[in-house]
């Protein structure tokens, strides 16, 4: 089984696929083939240990169909499309996907994904959350417990 590092929380490359299929069967992708194409192509070269490969021409001329000429500090169009996938990705995380337990990112400066899990689904993280959260509301502040040794003193 393939593992995706990415912060504390290694995903498989199965839940990364996943996680692919379920961005791309949604209404935000399902009208783009060309984002769902990008998105997939990013995607498999990372799974596939081939970061290297995701490069700007690679994915203008794989992935977009421009000629062997294309030139993408002339052209725009890989810039443009990369932040047409980001701003449709965050669509997707903030409607149809809110509740999935992985994410798929694409961060601004270069075209690798990252993949991480959604805070409530990382074990670790969600109880230090947890004991975080429980311990405010079991061990009163300092301010809250000497206002209340003054209260003694004074009375």
């Amino acid at each position: 089984m393939t593992t995706v590092e990415s912060g504390n929380d290694a995903l498989t490359a199965e839940e990364v696929r996943a996680a692919l299929e379920n961005v791309v069967a949604s209404p935000e992708f399902r009208r783009s083939p060309q984002l769902v194409a990008f998105l997939r192509f990013l995607v498999e070269s990372t799974l596939g240990g081939k970061d290297e490969h995701i490069k700007g021409y690679n994915i203008g001329v794989e992935v977009l169909r421009r000629g062997e000429d294309f030139d993408p500090t002339v052209d725009p169009i890989v810039r443009v499309e990369a932040a047409r996938l980001r701003r449709t990705l965050a669509t997707y995380y903030a409607q149809s996907g809110a509740r999935d337990p992985s994410r798929i990112k694409i961060p601004l400066g270069n075209y690798v994904p990252n993949f991480y899990r959604r805070p409530e689904h990382r074990p670790l993280a969600a109880l230090k959350t947890f004991l975080t959260q429980m311990s405010r509301i079991l061990i009163p502040s300092r301010k809250i417990s000497s206002g209340l040794r003054s209260d003694r003193a004074n009375q």
